[in-house]
């Protein structure tokens, strides 16, 4: 049976939310559901295709769009703007990425016109992972966690868990912090919460490449209050990965173990919010 896939748009406490949502139909019963957190580009053509893969393995599996505000996306936001934005950090140093006076002697390369565009898209972009942010993005992942518990039909009643990569990783450890009722967050190299560990109530799974210390330094810390607070976390290092190995979009892809991690997530999953 085929995967169906489509945006919609729902109410949140704090505006319209803005998804891509993706099931194997028809859906007879509920069923549970993944929410796939999106990277710093959106949910774009490889965020979609993973939230299809989530449902080709059963779930319900739904995107929100981060980038949307009252569920409009900005103009300068624009998914075909933001791959340019994001070809663009790719064909220089990655030190260059943050980095404003080696970034802008990088822009003043490339034509006029396109200066204007990747300013104005990578000042809103790289303004996404300000953390100051995180608290509207957990609140949006809180509205639609309490969507498919309560309101959508092809999941309500159904366990909630999350799957996501970088900063969606961040915020899937982060929305096992603040939702007592999640069943399950998967965080690939996403960095961990430092607060309020003591009120997550659900395991948490995480995948992280050897060669990206500015995450994996972090791990230790995490997991020894995981333990403190009898939580459950297992943290897979993969040596020699480099940050965002999964993203088969991204010259860091790694497909051995972009495959072992899907495979293992998966299973998490599973085992998270079996009936």
């Amino acid at each position: 049976m085929p995967v169906h896939s489509e945006w919609r748009t729902f109410a949140g406490t704090d505006g319209d939310v803005r998804a891509y949502f993706a099931s194997v139909e028809p859906v007879a019963e509920p069923r549970p559901t993944v929410i796939v957190i999106q990277e710093m580009w959106g949910v774009d053509a490889h965020i979609r295709d993973v939230v299809e893969r989530f449902a080709a393995a059963g779930y319900v599996a739904i995107a929100p769009d981060l980038f949307a505000e009252n569920g409009v996306r900005p103009e300068d936001l624009g998914e075909e703007k933001v791959k340019e934005a994001k070809d663009f950090l790719h064909s220089i140093p990655h030190q260059a990425w943050f980095n404003p006076d080696i970034r802008e002697e990088e822009i003043s390369k490339q034509p006029h016109d396109r200066q204007l565009t990747l300013r104005a898209t990578l000042t809103k972009l790289l303004g996404v992972l300000d953390p100051s942010k995180s608290e509207g993005f957990v609140n949006l992942l809180k509205a639609t966690a309490d969507y498919a518990r309560n309101t959508y039909s092809h999941t309500k009643g159904m366990p909630v868990s999350s799957v996501g990569f970088c900063l969606g990783g961040a915020l899937s450890a982060a929305l096992a912090v603040n939702d007592p009722r999640h069943a399950g967050s998967v965080v690939f190299y996403g960095r961990p919460p430092k607060e309020n560990i003591d009120n997550i109530q659900c395991p948490i799974l995480g995948f992280y490449g050897g060669n990206d210390p500015n995450i994996t330094n972090l791990i230790p810390a995490f997991e020894e209050e995981m333990k403190k607070f009898g939580k459950s976390f297992e943290a897979i290092v993969y040596p020699n990965a480099p940050h965002a190995f999964f993203n088969d979009t991204n010259p860091t892809y790694n497909a051995r173990y972009a495959r072992d991690s899907f495979a293992k997530a998966l299973t998490f999953l599973h085992q998270v919010t079996a009936e």
